[in-house]
């Protein structure tokens, strides 16, 4: 099979990965637009279990996982009021460095045997020469502007309330941490947990009207960083916030479909779903969804048009009940200025129950890999 994968970030690798493991003769090409050196965007990310451990966790993957300095952690730690509270997750997370875990990933794939063509320009449809290809994957991350959707696949956009911003801090949270700080200029949420021995992911979200009434909207970034510091400067240690390059504040953007493939082109990871960062399970989502495709195409190597109805039917639920939690936690957390007068274990309480009514996501995502990782001999 000749297999075209467009976007070199974790849920296309490791598509591409663990296809060429089951078929090593098979014809794998990864795209990507941006330059090899370009920073990959963001600092750390949230993954579920120890590596090499839980099948969902990326670094399991790796032979060299332990260079990632990837930093385990076990509890969740709520601060209202100047007030905490601590309690266990319950489960093991994994906090890492984006950038060092998509170009592990890219080295593994390399070692595979893959091969990947940097500063790839975005290619239309017409151009993509689909019939040159058995199998399109699409996971080139969120994009709602690329060109290649088919009407078919153009995705359903929605951007929500809040603006929020990705930054990263020398200050090590040793608990999954989120902050709520009431500010003369309005409520600011800090989401921030350790993913390296040194440095801390720090997400910021805030109403549009604490976000114009700060002044944020007219501020240098340099600026805004200092802002920022100074309104979490307790919780920070007086450490600095900073933003990287070509990140900007912004209203997060839900991008969703209905299907999942059109013809001989599949969509993979944030490209087919994106969830509020929240809930912290994109890059788990990119990992199942990969491995599902896996399996729909080991099972019907000779027949695209099967293997992707097959990727659909048992994709689709599990991206269904990801947006159902995403939008539901991403609504709550626009409400919580309603909710600062309550005291820290109601708040902590309201956190919780948050995403009650919905069937919990970590079974149905344990479930759908189980069934994606049973592959038997061809």
């Amino acid at each position: 099979m000749k297999i075209l994968v467009i976007g070199a970030g974790p849920s296309g690798l490791m598509f591409a990965s663990e296809t060429k493991r089951l078929k090593p003769e098979w014809d794998i090409r990864i795209i990507e637009k941006n330059h090899p050196d370009d920073n990959v965007v963001g600092w750390g990310v949230v993954l579920p279990g120890r590596a090499p451990h839980h099948p969902a966790n990326p670094l399991s993957y790796l032979e060299n996982h332990e260079i990632l300095d990837a930093q385990y952690l076990e509890d969740f730690k709520l601060t209202h009021h100047n007030q905490s509270a601590l309690k266990s997750t319950g489960v093991t997370l994994c906090g890492a460095e984006r950038k060092s875990m998509v170009r592990e990933l890219r080295q593994m794939c390399i070692g595979l045997g893959i091969q990947i063509d940097y500063e790839q320009p975005v290619l239309s449809d017409a151009e993509l020469a689909c019939n040159e290809y058995d199998l399109v994957v699409v996971s080139n991350g969120l994009n709602h502007t690329t060109t290649y959707y088919r009407d078919a696949l153009k995705p359903k956009v929605e951007f929500g309330k809040n603006r929020y911003m990705w930054y990263g801090t020398t200050k090590t949270f040793d608990a999954m941490n989120l902050i709520f700080k009431a500010h003369s200029k309005g409520v600011f949420v800090a989401h921030s947990y350790k993913y390296s021995s040194k440095m801390s992911t720090f997400v910021v979200e805030c109403s549009e009207e604490t976000y114009r009434k700060s002044a944020l909207d007219e501020m240098t970034t340099e600026d805004a960083e200092r802002f920022i510091a100074s309104v979490f400067e307790d919780e920070l240690d007086g450490k600095a916030v900073i933003a990287q390059e070509g990140l900007k504040w912004r209203n997060f953007m839900t991008l969703s479909h209905e299907k999942a493939y059109d013809g001989n082109v599949a969509l993979l990871g944030d490209a087919l779903q994106s969830g509020h960062f929240s809930i912290g399970h994109g890059t788990t989502m990119a990992v199942v969804g990969a491995q599902i495709l896996v399996k729909a195409v080991y099972d019907n190597p000779e027949n695209v048009s099967a293997a992707l109805e097959d990727f659909n039917q048992h994709v689709m639920p599990i991206m269904q009940l990801f947006d159902q939690h995403a939008t539901v936690s991403r609504l709550w957390f626009e409400s919580v200025e309603d909710r600062m007068h309550q005291s820290t274990g109601e708040v902590a309480q309201g956190f919780a129950e948050r995403r009650g009514q919905l069937p919990p996501l970590p079974a149905a995502l344990g479930q759908a890999l189980e069934r994606a990782l049973d592959r038997g001999e061809k």
